[in-house]
């Protein structure tokens, strides 16, 4: 296999990368969230006079909703200046290569922990927060289907 493209910069795109790393993480919160409000409501009912019961119905609706758009922003705002003028993405049988104007990444599919399709992209995972989007709107039909072929036989990296 050996497909090179020119990745432009994609705002959207990685708003979903970046929901897609984070999900995991962000899932005990809104659970938390979720509990902190039942209980929130639980204990309004019982006393609605008092303030105390509104702390955690309020935590827990800032928890379950808030958290997660606010911690992709604030990833949003701390990425480096370079990602914004994209970077070329190659792909070959032994490694995923990204390079832009300042640096050069490599990472080797030996060490791919799990790949996942959506309608849009591949999201191909070295490690719990390394993501590499590949863009399926930026491969012809060939190449969509030859990646697809590549991926579904790899093995993920022992962990």
């Amino acid at each position: 296999m050996q497909i090179s493209m020119w990745v432009p910069y994609d705002e959207k795109q990685l708003r979903r990368t970046l929901q897609f790393i984070l999900r995991p993480q962000m899932k005990p919160l809104r659970i938390l969230g979720g509990v902190l409000a039942v209980v929130g409501l639980a204990l309004v009912a019982l006393d609605p006079s008092s303030a105390l019961p509104y702390v955690p119905l309020v935590l827990g609706l800032l928890f379950a909703f808030t958290i997660e758009p606010i911690t992709v922003a604030q990833s949003m705002r701390m990425q480096s200046d370079v990602i914004r003028k994209g970077f070329h993405l190659t792909l070959d049988d032994e490694w995923v290569t990204l390079t832009n104007p300042l640096a050069e990444s490599r990472l080797r599919w030996s060490g791919l922990d799990r790949a996942t399709e959506t309608p849009e992209a591949w999201y191909v995972m070295f490690g719990k927060m390394q993501a590499v989007t590949i863009p399926k709107d930026l491969m012809t039909e060939e190449q969509r289907a030859t990646f697809a072929a590549f991926v579904s036989g790899l093995q993920p990296a022992a962990g």
